[in-house]
């Protein structure tokens, strides 16, 4: 049955097959025992970057430690559950430090519990639209370990727009209540990977800007973010490293989270650089020359203007990049009212 195909302005159909996929009667048994008892989780780890950046690989590399649970998908529904856009008029996927509602972190708590694979203290959690959501996530977790994953943002712009021009529609995320006039994209509601603030002024852009406008915001808003985390609380790690010195990476994340550096997840790093997670193509440097080197071309300027803001170098005319270390700004402590 594929409900799905059919195309309304509200997603009805997309909604009914969704609800009919998560009807589960011992998960919500197993959430309702966890909600009443009450649960509760120590230092928490939540992976967070641009969408395809390489969140999911290092979510699944992470989950393969037998010291974290981790959720088998995405958590969306548990994200929205209390803070839909269409609750903000819809704005965006922001929500802000103080946003947090009543019963919200017993919710939170009992909806993951019962959808680990495991009963470990500590879990780990992947959702790149939570770049979005830092002071509202540390606010429900004020222990949180934030895993901030970054990469060339050529190569990221590039998977945002074979991401939107994928054909089974893998990267919706809302049926927007506005009309799509994206040229060359065949849906007039469908909105894919994080709803950005402005969106709705980008509803008749090409693809290509979409994606830029999607990497600038959502890596500015990890970088607005920054100076409010303690630094024991944020991690970088960068794609490009991670392919280029799998083990000193590893390593050094294993010490940064807090976990053993065992060699299950040597195996499962190995086995992810040779068949990466939700990638549409094999992992490799600068990947955009072959699969969008037009579009990237055309945007070159605008990069190379802004990445170094997100601490890389990107040449504004052979669109060359570099990586380097960005200084923190003195460190706030736990008050994250900046980010509201």
């Amino acid at each position: 049955m594929r409900l799905e195909t059919f195309e309304d302005r509200w997603g009805l159909t997309w909604r009914i097959k969704n609800a009919l996929v998560r009807v589960d009667p011992r998960r919500t048994a197993r959430f309702l025992s966890a909600l009443l008892c009450g649960v509760s989780y120590s230092r928490p780890i939540f992976i967070i970057g641009v969408p395809r950046s390489g969140t999911t690989m290092i979510f699944r590399l992470l989950r393969s430690s037998p010291e974290l649970a981790g959720m088998p998908h995405e958590g969306h529904d548990l994200w929205r559950r209390f803070h839909h856009p269409r609750l903000s008029g819809w704005h965006s996927d922001a929500v802000g430090h103080g946003e947090i509602r009543w019963g919200e972190r017993r919710f939170a708590a009992a909806f993951i519990s019962s959808r680990c694979q495991n009963a470990a203290s500590r879990f780990v959690e992947k959702t790149p639209d939570n770049s979005l959501r830092i002071g509202y996530i540390l606010d429900l977790f004020p222990d949180a370990i934030l895993v901030v994953m970054k990469r060339n943002p050529c190569d990221v712009i590039s998977s945002l727009i074979d991401g939107w021009r994928d054909p089974a529609g893998r990267f919706r995320a809302y049926y927007v209540p506005a009309t799509l006039s994206i040229p060359d994209y065949p849906h007039s509601h469908r909105w894919c990977f994080t709803l950005i603030e402005g969106w709705r002024d980008l509803i008749s852009s090409p693809i290509p800007e979409i994606a830029f406008a999607q990497w600038y915001a959502v890596s500015k808003a990890i970088e607005e973010a920054r100076p409010s985390v303690p630094p024991s609380q944020w991690i970088e790690v960068r794609l490009e490293d991670l392919l280029d010195r799998p083990e000193s990476e590893l390593r050094r994340l294993c010490e940064g989270v807090g976990i053993q550096n065992g060699p299950n997840l040597h195996r499962e790093l190995h086995r992810l650089i040779e068949d990466p997670a939700n990638a549409l193509s094999a992992p490799g440097s600068e990947k955009w020359r072959v699969r969008n080197p037009v579009e990237i071309q055309a945007l070159l300027p605008r990069i190379g203007k802004v990445a170094p803001e997100f601490g890389y170098s990107v040449d504004e005319n052979t669109g060359r990049s570099a990586s380097f270390a960005r200084a923190r700004a003195p460190c706030a402590g736990s008050d994250l009212s900046r980010l509201r």
